[in-house]
């Protein structure tokens, strides 16, 4: 008789596995309430992760036991790119990580309990190849945060771990490597180009890249036409290397309403917006050449940069730089909207995404008051926040509260309450700064729009419209 304290046997696993098939092949979706399918979507979410990491555990073994032979493959990688159907760089992946679980025990253990997917494995067991001491950090925070998030730390962390030798060495090497590919796509016939570039060669860009973009987008509306940013920023490459407009829309080319040298590129008066690139640097990082533990030295949105560079940058009028421990921003406070200058670039670099849990939007964020203007609310660092235009729609117009501050946002539904300040964070939000956040921030208001939409007169606690045809629960539901 099996002990109880036993691992359950090969032959349980491929039961278990035989059960799932048969619940799936007979799954009628139809029959389940929503709340039980996003019950099921999580469910299966962690079966898919716990096989992705059994997948990956026994890859390697058989690697090891040199399977691949027995069948005439070239490699391992061969044969598990025939038995999963993925590509062999895929399959090559997985044997890699596999590796790297021997040698990081914190990730091993997260990814066998089902707490990373295999990406955010891959990505933590990198930078901790780099800087093993951001291991036990990296892992407590994967699990809620999203893929954008874990990707930006391991890339601090990796920026951490690395001497200043490190740090130049792999920088040239970026350089060395720089290019800029164009050619035509055999199967659209549409023109493509790819470049590889240094981090601050490629925050210059998108420095002048964002802005035109804008101009773009802004000219798009006023002539009623709605497309993705990716097609704005198309247009605005174009426009800002041929000095056209760079969209072929007959609405581009509409004379009849007035020009506009801020965004109308035809006329001849007008004049570029020179890019400004933004540097985020620690003050010890400067003094020392080093990016040491906890420190920063980045672009934001683009990533870790050395600080010899960040250096180089400062001589560069069209550099702006933020010490994290420099000048007081928190001081800084206004009635009205309008941000002064420093008080801009504070925000930006604190919250470079939307503050909203699990949203990391980097376009098209909005200025958030949390004490409103129209309350006395001052144009303050505390009593600002970044939202994107979908979160700051529902904060206005779909009775949801934005709560606590940096460090622990709260996205709070209709008829919620925020969590306690010392109790659990369930939909709190860990901002980059949560170890310097401002210890003056302050709660949301939650005073609710004077201008109440179909939406939030009827929209039930998930802020949708309760619909009569939904089926029962077929789970009991949780207390």
């Amino acid at each position: 008789m099996a002990l109880a304290n036993q691992p359950p046997t090969p032959e349980a696993v491929i039961g278990a596995i035989d059960t799932l098939g048969a619940f799936v092949e007979s799954f009628e979706p139809g029959r389940y309430a929503g709340g039980d399918a996003a019950t099921l979507v999580a469910t299966f979410t962690k079966g898919e992760r716990l096989c992705a990491a059994g997948k990956t555990l026994a890859a390697r073994r058989a690697a090891e036991a040199n399977q691949h032979q027995a069948g005439g493959h070239r490699s391992a990688a061969h044969w598990l790119a025939t038995v999963t159907g993925e590509s062999i760089g895929e399959a090559a992946e997985v044997l890699t990580l596999g590796d790297s679980l021997a040698s990081h025990p914190g990730v091993d253990a997260a990814y066998r309990e089902g707490k990373l997917s295999r990406s955010k494995a891959k990505a933590i067991a990198g930078a901790v190849r780099v800087n093993p001491d951001s291991e036990d950090e990296l892992v407590a925070t994967a699990e809620g945060d999203t893929a954008r998030e874990v990707r930006d730390r391991c890339q601090r962390a990796k920026a951490q771990g690395r001497s200043r030798q490190d740090a130049k060495a792999r920088y040239d090497a970026i350089h060395r490597d720089r290019s800029c590919r164009t050619w035509t796509d055999a199967e659209t016939g549409a023109f493509r180009l790819d470049a590889r570039l240094t981090p601050d060669a490629g925050a210059a860009l998108l420095a002048s890249l964002k802005p035109e973009s804008d101009r773009v987008f802004h000219r798009a509306r006023r002539a009623g036409v709605k497309e993705s940013p990716d097609a704005y920023a198309a247009d605005a490459l174009v426009a800002l290397i041929t000095g056209g407009t760079g969209s072929t829309d007959p609405a581009s080319d509409d004379q009849t309403s007035t020009p506009n040298p801020d965004d109308d590129h035809t006329t001849k008066s007008t004049k570029a917006t020179r890019a400004v690139v933004h540097v985020r640097v620690d003050l010890d990082a400067l003094r020392s050449g080093v990016v040491g533990p906890g420190g920063i030295c980045e672009i934001p949105g683009v990533g870790p940069i050395p600080v010899d560079t960040a250096i180089e940058l400062m001589g560069d009028a069209l550099c702006d730089l933020v010490i994290t421990n420099g000048v007081d921003v928190t001081t800084i406070a206004k009635t009205g909207r309008a941000l002064p200058a420093a008080l801009r670039c504070a925000l930006d670099e604190r919250d470079a995404t939307c503050v909203v849990p699990l949203c990391d939007a980097t376009t098209g964020l909005e200025n958030h008051h949390i004490v409103e203007v129209s309350d006395q609310g001052p144009t303050a660092l505390w009593n600002l926040a970044k939202l994107c235009a979908h979160h700051h729609d529902f904060r206005h117009h779909g009775g949801f509260t934005l709560a606590g501050g940096p460090g622990n946002w709260q996205w709070i539904p209709p008829g919620g309450d925020p969590d306690p300040p010392d109790g659990p964070a369930k939909h709190s939000k860990r901002s980059n700064q949560s170890k310097r956040s401002n210890p003056r921030s302050k709660p949301s208001s939650t005073r609710q729009s004077k201008r109440p939409t179909a939406r939030n007169r009827t929209a039930g606690s998930n802020g949708r419209r309760p619909n009569s045809d939904d089926p029962p629960r077929m789970f009991p539901r949780q207390e």
